[in-house]
C-alpha cells in the first residue's frame, strides 16, 4: 500500500491505515507512539476476527469483553487505558469521517492506575555508570551518551534524534512529544564528555546526509536508536554489577529526583523534563517524601518506639 511505509500492519484496514497516516503526518506523533498504537489496533482487529467481525461491524458488547479479556489477562493498566485511548481516538475519527460510525469504546473507562514511584539511580551509581566507560570510541560515546541522558532528563527517542547542531555550549535543543521544541542544559562534565567526543565522533560517521548530523552514532556510523541504548544501558548494568533493574528512563527518574531534592522549583523541572502536565513532574516529589519517612521512621524516638496503647488505669 502506497504512502504506509512503516504503518502496514497485515489484517488492519485500510481506515486503521488512514488513520496512523493521520497520526504520523498531521498530528506529528512519534514514531514509537505509531507502533504502539499500530500494536493496539491489531490486537483488537485479532479479537474481532476470532468472533468473525470487522472494526466496522464492532458494538459495545465486544468492547466490553475486550476490555474483560486484557483485564483476566492481568495487563498492566498503563498499557489498558493506552490501548483504549487508541481505539477511542480510531473510531472518533472515523465518526467525523464516515456519517453513521459508531464508537463501541465511548463509555469504556480507563483501568485505575497504581501510583508507582520511579525507579532512579543514587549519585553514587551514576558515578559507577560513568567510570566504567572506556577511551576508545564506543567509549567516549557511551560517556556522553550516560551524561546526556543523566544531565538533561531527556527521554531515550529525544537523546538519540539530536543532530550535533542542536548543541550550542552549554544548551541543546531538544524536540520532544508533539514535535514541540525545549532548551536543556548540560554540564560542565557532559560538555567535557562532548569534547572528547565529537572529533571521534567526525571521523566514524557514516556517508549517509543522516549519520553525518547525528550526534550519537553506533559502531557502524549510523545514527544510534533506542533500542541500541537499551542494550547498552543493559551491558553495562551487567559489567558493573548493578543490582537494580536499570533503562534509559531510570536516568530520566535520576535526574528529576536528584534536582528536585537540590531544591530546584517543580515548575522548573516540568519544563525541562517536557511534561504537559504538572500532575505528571509530581510524582518525583512523592519520592522525596518517602525518603524522608524513611528517615524520620528510623531516627526519631517515638517513631522507632511501640507505644502501649492498653489500658492505664492511673
Amino acid at each position: 500500500m502506497a504512502g504506509c511505509t512503516g504503518i502496514w500492519e497485515v489484517g488492519l484496514s485500510i481506515e486503521a491505515h488512514d488513520w496512523l497516516e493521520h497520526l504520523r503526518d498531521v498530528r506529528r506523533l512519534s514514531d514509537s507512539t505509531i507502533r504502539s498504537y499500530r500494536r493496539d489496533l491489531a490486537s483488537w482487529s485479532a479479537f474481532l476476527g476470532e468472533q468473525g467481525l470487522t472494526d466496522l461491524d464492532a458494538g459495545q458488547s465486544e468492547a466490553r469483553m475486550f476490555m474483560a479479556r486484557m483485564s483476566s489477562r492481568h495487563m498492566a493498566s498503563a498499557t489498558v487505558n493506552r490501548r483504549l485511548s487508541a481505539l477511542k481516538g480510531y473510531y472518533e475519527w472515523r465518526r467525523r469521517r464516515i456519517p453513521g460510525t459508531v464508537n463501541p469504546f465511548l463509555s469504556s473507562r480507563t483501568v485505575k492506575k497504581g501510583r508507582r514511584l520511579p525507579g532512579y539511580l543514587t549519585h553514587e551509581e551514576i558515578e559507577v555508570f560513568l567510570d566504567s566507560t572506556g577511551l576508545d570510541f564506543a567509549g567516549l560515546r557511551d560517556k556522553v551518551l550516560f551524561e546526556l541522558l543523566y544531565s538533561t532528563g531527556c527521554r531515550v527517542g529525544e537523546i538519540c534524534s539530536l543532530n550535533v547542531v542542536d548543541v550550542v555550549r552549554r544548551q541543546v535543543r531538544v524536540r520532544g512529544k508533539g514535535d514541540k521544541e525545549r532548551m536543556v542544559f548540560i554540564g560542565s562534565r557532559a560538555a567535557e564528555a562532548l569534547d572528547n567526543y565529537l572529533p571521534l565522533r567526525l571521523e566514524h560517521s557514516a556517508e549517509d546526509p543522516d549519520s553525518r548530523q547525528a550526534l550519537i552514532l553506533d559502531l557502524r556510523g549510523e545514527r544510534l536508536t533506542s533500542r541500541g541504548v537499551y542494550y547498552l544501558i543493559r551491558r553495562y548494568a551487567a559489567i558493573t554489577g548493578m543490582a537494580k533493574k536499570v533503562t534509559p528512563h531510570t536516568f530520566r527518574h535520576s535526574f528529576a529526583t536528584h534536582v528536585l531534592d537540590e531544591g530546584a522549583d517543580i515548575r522548573t523541572v516540568q519544563e525541562l523534563l517536557g511534561h504537559a502536565s504538572l500532575s505528571t513532574t509530581q510524582i518525583y516529589t512523592h519520592t522525596g517524601i518517602e525518603r524522608i519517612k524513611q528517615v524520620y521512621r528510623l531516627s526519631h524516638p517515638h517513631a522507632k518506639r511501640t507505644v502501649n496503647t492498653g489500658g492505664n488505669n492511673a
